[in-house]
């Protein structure tokens, strides 16, 4: 389901107080770029690189970075790649981080992703659950899935293996990024029609004096 605006209350969009660089909190309005109704879990005891390809059919620029929220209460480091497997941004979501949704966030300095192919995986530490199996999936107009992704070993790696569809159509929703909200420009006829409005206010003015 793709939205014509960044969110509704279904991605529970929030302005939250959040940790950010240095230890300073700071206001970050958490807009889901992708969101889920349900999912499942599947239970694994060895460390890995969870996450999934995806891309975007224009510009985004991304505040937090978020990871599913399994009640554990842990650390995990998420990034984002590009598919050449550069790390383009990264943080460590707290488990004292806010929950938002599914996920707990964890503030980045604003980093704008072009449109193209990206990669985003989350460090599950083999300590229980992950997410897997996700329905109902709700996202900005300009993202579209790829695949699900993943690689074995202890900390953050660029995950290149794709289990063709094992964990459902949607994948592993480990990770999630949020976008900020753009206000649209005005069009030029909006603008044009806000000349004539300003235009007729002020000969309306001028008459009625003159009169």
């Amino acid at each position: 389901m793709k939205l014509k605006q960044v969110f509704s209350v279904s991605a529970m969009a929030a302005a939250i107080l959040i940790a950010g660089f240095g230890g300073t909190a700071q206001a970050v309005t958490i807009s889901p770029a992708v969101e889920y109704t349900t999912s499942g879990t599947l239970t694994d005891s060895r460390p890995f690189t969870l996450g999934y390809s995806f891309s975007l059919s224009g510009p985004v620029t991304v505040n937090a970075l978020g990871y599913w929220d399994n009640g554990r209460s842990s650390n995990h480091q998420v990034g984002i790649w590009d598919t050449a497997g550069t790390l383009l941004t990264s943080t460590t979501v707290m488990g004292t981080d806010p929950t938002v949704g599914h996920f707990v966030w964890g503030a980045i300095s604003d980093y704008t992703l072009a449109a193209g192919s990206y990669v985003i995986g989350g460090e599950f530490l083999g300590d229980g659950t992950f997410n897997s199996f996700a329905t109902g999936i709700v996202s900005i107009p300009q993202y579209t899935y790829g695949t699900d992704l993943q690689l074995f070993g202890a900390g953050l790696n660029f995950p290149t293996f794709n289990t063709g569809g094992s964990y459902g159509e949607n994948g592993i929703f480990e990770v999630s990024f949020s976008v900020t909200t753009a206000v649209p420009e005005p069009s030029s006829d909006a603008l044009m029609l806000l000349g004539i409005g300003v235009m007729g206010a002020t000969l309306r003015r001028r008459k009625a004096l003159a009169a």
